[in-house]
């Protein structure tokens, strides 16, 4: 006889509804990601050319590498754990083989080490490559895993502003964190190079353990299992060595998914967009420590600033977005980061006041995407469904990812090199007019630039509410057997 608990969680699977605690199973993993992540965006370039002592063009040229490497690598263990057949799931195997040797390698990544300018770039090459190999091994299957758990339209954006919660107390931890934990050091008679090792310590053990969380409690929660994929891929399971060699089959898909609009469209977003973040991201450090002069203590206020404006966003972004539709809110939004951020850049960011405005108007771009964005994908998995009979989450998000990495390896890069343009020296004690202005442009006309690109590809996904309802509707009937149209959703193909 089933209990309560059983026929509730059966009647919320049909639905599409998820529990609140499977949602919050699933978004404390996002932890294990953010910190590294943001530790390495909003940090490494600093730490590289202010901790370290070499050039911020050579750091450039690490973060670029050590990028694009996690790029190209990231299809292809989308398309593993797509293939996968452990017992276990597809996804949550490559969770836990990723996160204990992401949280070694952060605190690798983080160790302050003198053997020379040439030997100290092939560690930092190393220890990045090592970063971001683990990091993929653990986040695309969990990124792939939101989509499995639901298929509704509206409780994947719910879904994944949860998870924006969750990121963004992430950013505040690794933002605000290592400006406390070097106030304590210092404070001890330590150096600032003890601070950085401590806090890739501390914020990668608590990404290592929200990691686990998230890995033991969301088993078994997948609604897209054996029993309900489509009857032709049964059939490719079963008939899978007689088909081409793997790398065919990956060249293959690869142009299976890029052939669909969505996608196509999505990636060019998620492209241009992610080199705006990289390159604000990279400068933002700077433009406190030189154009405000900010200490470590109100840096770190303003992160904690930060992130209120943040959990404000969220909430208003989830609402906007199911009621008014994820692209719509997306475009909108966008457009007022836009506009401000050209504004800043000819009125200039003179204080402290000055810089949390300008930050929240930015806020607003950066939000919406790491939340309503990663909806928007999620729902071309339908998409890729109907016309190819596959559920390809793991390469969806995979290509996604690439699209996402090989923009920020950009965004590093252009970084670094533009900071040595401008002549920025990270060992002076005062920068020049020329460096503290191209920090100012780094940080507001550079990203908007890029974002205008992005909203342009925006504007041509075609993916709305009422063409995902009429496209599940065609699928379901596809699935019994029964005749459909591609009536209402005919755009999307």
């Amino acid at each position: 006889m089933e209990t309560d608990k059983t026929i509730k969680h059966e009647a919320a699977k049909n639905s599409g509804k998820l529990p609140i605690s499977l949602k919050l199973s699933y978004s404390i993993g996002e932890i294990a990601d953010t910190v590294p992540y943001n530790l390495f965006y909003i940090y490494f370039l600093y730490f590289f050319t202010d901790v370290v002592g070499l050039p911020a063009a050579v750091g450039g040229t690490i973060s670029l590498i050590v990028i694009l490497w996690d790029a190209f690598t990231d299809p292809i263990v989308g398309y593993m754990s797509d293939n996968s057949k452990s017992k276990y799931g597809r996804r949550r195997p490559f969770m836990l083989a990723g996160v204990f040797p992401l949280f070694v390698s952060t605190v690798l990544l983080f160790m302050v080490v003198d053997f020379g300018p040439v030997l100290s770039f092939i560690y930092y090459l190393l220890a990045g490559i090592l970063v971001w190999t683990s990091y993929k091994v653990y986040y695309i299957p969990f990124w792939a895993l939101g989509a499995e758990l639901t298929q509704d339209f509206n409780e994947r954006n719910t879904l994944r502003t949860i998870a924006g919660f969750v990121i963004y107390f992430g950013v505040w931890m690794v933002s605000a964190g290592p400006m406390v934990v070097m106030d304590r050091v210092f404070e001890a008679g330590g150096t600032e190079a003890t601070s950085w090792v401590l806090s890739a310590l501390i914020f990668g053990g608590i990404g290592l353990i929200c990691g686990l969380i998230s890995w033991r409690f969301t088993r078994g929660k997948e609604i897209i299992d054996k029993e309900n994929l489509p009857a032709e891929e049964a059939l490719e399971d079963q008939d899978q060595e007689k088909e081409e060699e793997d790398g065919n089959k990956f060249f293959r898909q690869f142009k299976e998914l890029i052939r669909l609009k969505p996608m196509r469209n999505i990636l060019f977003m998620i492209f241009f967009m992610n080199i705006s973040f990289a390159i604000a991201s990279a400068a933002f450090v700077y433009l406190m420590s030189n154009n405000l002069g900010l200490s470590e203590g109100r840096q770190a206020f303003f992160w904690t600033c930060y992130t209120i404006m943040t959990f404000v966003i969220l909430p208003i972004g989830n609402v906007l977005a199911n009621k008014f539709g994820k692209k719509n809110t997306t475009i909108s939004l966008n457009i007022v980061t836009i506009v401000s951020m050209m504004a800043f850049f000819f009125h200039g960011i003179r204080n402290f006041t000055q810089l949390l405005i300008n930050t929240f108007l930015y806020t607003l771009s950066e939000v919406v995407y790491w939340t309503i964005g990663y909806s928007l994908i999620y729902d071309c998995c339908e998409v890729d469904e109907f016309v190819s009979g596959k559920r390809r989450e793991g390469s969806i998000v995979g290509f996604s990812s690439f699209a996402q990495k090989f923009g920020a390896a950009f965004g590093m890069w252009i970084s670094g090199l533009f900071l040595t343009l401008v002549g920025y020296d990270g060992m002076a004690e005062v920068q020049t007019a020329s460096a503290l202005k191209g920090i100012l442009a780094l940080n507001t006309i550079i990203p908007s630039v890029l974002v205008i690109i992005a909203v342009i590809f925006l504007f041509r996904y075609p993916i709305t509410g009422e063409r995902f309802e009429a496209l599940k509707a065609a699928l379901a009937l596809r699935k019994e057997g029964k005749e459909y149209s591609t009536e209402g959703f005919e755009k999307l193909l």
